[in-house]
């Protein structure tokens, strides 16, 4: 029997918490939530002394169901602020679905261990380019086309679905780099990353549908409590992160934002190294 770390009732309060900032900085800076949903799941199941083969595996996989409906709300309401690039979106949305399912297919096929370390040596490069990023670099004036222009965001697909992220954290430093209006590059972000999610989330409760000692109410890899505490307050706290993302003090919110990734990066190698 599980929940040998903490009570249940600390369980239920740590997921919905993390469902309403999740959501917030969803549409606030278009990084999909997941970013701070996989690590609380992660810390929470390793309280309760679920396996650790299995933990990162869930926490990735309920965070990717997570950003269907926050995404949605995130991506709608940038919509109705007129901060979606369609065309954008359009170009990129075919190699992002692919790339997606080839991550989730992959993240299904390793260890918790290598995904976990994956997770944490990622966060800890977001965090070193949130601290000493330049703001004004560019790499050009508009998007690559072509072979490249493919496989950026397959790319990105594919990392951020083993992730566990709705891409936001690499979409919008990629596009802010060729010249789109960060405001445009957080609301397209939003679009892709819900798209994104879908098929992440599919190939996950696929590839975890025989696996032993999951969570309760797990339907594969995506557990079906987390998702109903975390979704319904992250899907309303979205809109109101995109209400406030043109009148926030970026700056201190990205610092707060990157320490949090440093912290939890630090933490997840400390465990698994």
């Amino acid at each position: 029997m599980y929940y040998s770390g903490i009570g249940l009732l600390p369980f239920v309060i740590a997921l919905m918490l993390s469902g309403f900032f999740s959501g917030y900085i969803a549409g606030l800076l278009g990084v999909g939530g997941g970013i701070i949903v996989v690590p609380v799941l992660y810390h929470i199941l390793s309280s309760l002394g679920f396996p650790s083969e299995i933990i990162m595996h869930v926490s990735v996989a309920t965070s990717l169901g997570v950003i269907i409906p926050t995404g949605w709300r995130s991506f709608s309401a940038h919509k109705k602020n007129n901060s979606v690039d369609e065309k954008i979106l359009k170009m990129w949305l075919v190699p992002t679905l692919i790339g997606s399912s080839i991550g989730a297919i992959i993240a299904g096929l390793v260890s918790g261990y290598l995904l976990t370390l994956f997770f944490a040596t990622i966060a800890l490069f977001v965090c070193i380019n949130l601290f000493f990023g330049n703001e004004n670099l560019r790499l050009g004036e508009n998007l690559p086309k072509g072979i490249m222009g493919f496989n950026l965001p397959l790319f990105v697909g594919a990392f951020s679905s083993m992730l566990g992220i709705g891409g936001g954290t690499f979409n919008v430093s990629l596009m802010s780099l060729y010249g789109t209006p960060i405001h445009r590059a957080v609301g397209t972000s939003a679009g892709l990353g819900f798209f994104l999610a879908i098929p992440g989330t599919f190939f996950f409760i696929i590839s975890g549908l025989f696996v032993d000692n999951l969570p309760p109410l797990s339907l594969g890899y995506v557990n079906i409590l987390g998702l109903i505490l975390i979704a319904p307050l992250s899907t309303l706290s979205a809109p109101l992160g995109a209400r406030y993302a043109h009148s926030l003090p970026k700056k201190t919110l990205t610092r707060i934002f990157a320490l949090f990734l440093l912290i939890t990066s630090l933490r997840m190698f400390l465990e698994v190294l």
